[in-house]
């Protein structure tokens, strides 16, 4: 008996969810009266044994355009937000936890359980080749300011990939949808004109980049904004396989 199997083209279209994504976060934007504190370094932060360890893709701060700063200066004179610095230019693919010697809650993890998970990542990526970025334009949570991602889904590919063998995957009513995150609300604040400062910017294109590595970084909790200290680098393009198959996909549905 012959088993049917999906042609290429069945595959998600991963950009399109993205798009549809950004335009729905826009959209809900439109609809609040507050903005809300959008802190990371709360009290619960600074409380850690441990640094946070998060996978992302570095943003290289070189890649943005001069409109980033006019961007940067208007959500400055909103009041109640706060720019975030270089050392977090990252889009986050896998936040994994808080190290700690003694874990005791979903967002903690032993260093001996990251070792182990690294090199589970270390097989899973080197199937991924280098992929573009497009950053913009401007959108806008109710708690942060971010710039759209356009990577071609490359992202949520890897996303998916890693999260299967997260021994505790988080919890979450939203897919995953890559994100830059360009500043921070520090306070519940009348959203007063954050919407007609933002469209402007809504259809611009703030920098563009080539992602040739996936990083495992880590945070210190004893400051707001650390430098990250670099666990691990998997450069992408090192096997070819399962992703040139994607590629294929990705070109017969372009056609």
């Amino acid at each position: 008996m012959l088993r049917w199997r999906h042609p290429f083209w069945w595959l998600p279209d991963v950009p399109t969810e993205q798009d549809e994504s950004y335009r729905r976060i826009w959209a809900n934007l439109r609809q609040i009266d507050n903005v809300a504190d959008g802190r990371h370094d709360t009290d619960a932060y600074y409380g850690r044994s441990g640094g946070l360890v998060i996978i992302c893709a570095r943003v290289p701060a070189e890649c943005f355009h001069p409109t980033i700063q006019d961007l940067q200066r208007d959500l400055l004179n909103l009041g109640y937000a706060r720019i975030v610095p270089e050392s977090h230019y990252t889009i986050t693919v896998q936040e994994l936890g808080y190290l700690s010697s003694a874990p005791n809650g979903r967002d903690e993890i032993t260093r001996g359980w990251l070792d182990d998970y690294l090199e589970q990542c270390e097989l899973s990526l080197r199937d991924f080749r280098p992929f573009d970025i497009r950053l913009g334009g401007a959108n806008s949570f109710n708690d942060a300011a971010i710039l759209d991602v356009h990577d071609n889904g490359w992202l949520s590919r890897i996303h998916d990939v890693l999260v299967d063998f997260v021994s505790q995957p988080p919890r979450t009513r939203f897919p995953f949808l890559p994100e830059f995150v360009i500043a921070q609300y520090l306070e519940r604040a009348p959203i007063g004109n954050l919407v007609p400062l933002l469209t402007p910017y809504r259809d611009i294109t703030f920098g563009e980049f080539r992602v040739e590595s996936i990083d495992v970084l880590m945070y210190s909790t004893d400051e707001t904004f650390p430098e990250p200290e670099l666990i691990r680098s998997y450069p992408l393009g090192q096997l070819t396989g399962f992703m040139d198959r994607v590629n294929t996909a990705d070109a017969l549905t372009a056609g």
